[in-house]
């Protein structure tokens, strides 16, 4: 069945054969420890999943009328971000998934549930004024202030390095070279300013950055977990407590991290 095309009409609570997916999982419940850090960043990479994703149709019952929306996440970001929605019924229902196959019809108020949130996440956004982009910016702003030069920071397969007027960060490949003025430089793949991406980034480069925006810290210690290097000096992590932290110390302060 195509999945733009799929509708699932269902009833709130409502009894039914389960679907089995190949990758559903069995999430954790989230910690007495975790963060409103955590929960910015789940939202965040829900948001950019979600934005790769044609939307398929889905149908509820709630107070006795169908309401009949658009979702673009897969089943398991619906129930990965039900963890972050309010109410005992959110709540419920999340705790359902970590023991068995939802229904059709909880599968349904999952992704109801978990699209509100993003719909509401981002209105306050919108309505709070900041540039979605800022914190990277911030970031940049910082090291200049404390006297560093040739700003970089380092994330999964792109480097993002500030103009001399911040007013813009470019995004540089890691992988791919082009012939520059002085030899083999790094390919230009765009440019993000505080409040847009450019339109010629892929979107796996986007999904980068809208991460790394939502939270560049945790963004930073994945990529030096992951590679061994620090995002912010491309230096080898070494000392034992900067490859436990993911960043080398001194540049998560210098980069105000």
């Amino acid at each position: 069945m195509n999945e733009c095309n799929e509708i699932l009409t269902l009833t709130r609570g409502a009894a039914g054969q389960s679907l089995h997916y190949g990758s559903q999982r069995n999430p954790a419940m989230p910690t007495a420890t975790a963060t409103a850090t955590d929960r910015a960043t789940a939202i965040s990479r829900a948001a950019a999943h979600a934005a790769l994703r044609e939307p398929r149709e889905l149908t509820v019952t709630a107070r006795g009328e169908l309401v009949t929306f658009s979702s673009r996440l897969s089943d398991d970001a619906a129930l990965d971000l039900l963890q972050w929605c309010q109410g005992s019924f959110a709540r419920s229902l999340y705790q359902q998934s970590r023991n068995r196959q939802l229904s059709p019809a909880q599968l349904a108020w999952a992704h109801k549930l978990s699209c509100d949130l993003l719909q509401q996440e981002s209105q306050q956004e919108a309505n709070s004024g900041e540039a979605q982009f800022s914190k990277l910016f911030e970031v940049f702003k910082a090291a200049k202030a404390r006297g560093l030069k040739r700003l970089t920071l380092r994330f999964c397969g792109v480097n993002l390095k500030p103009s001399k007027d911040l007013q813009s960060l470019w995004v540089l490949s890691q992988t791919e070279k082009v012939m520059g003025e002085y030899g083999l430089q790094p390919k230009y793949l765009g440019k993000v300013t505080p409040n847009r991406l450019d339109s010629r980034l892929a979107d796996d480069v986007k999904a980068v950055l809208l991460e790394a925006a939502a939270d560049p810290l945790t963004a930073a210690i994945r990529y030096g977990k992951e590679t061994g290097s620090c995002s912010c000096c491309g230096r080898d992590l070494t000392n034992p407590e900067s490859i436990r932290l993911g960043i080398g110390p001194i540049c998560r302060e210098k980069f105000g991290l």
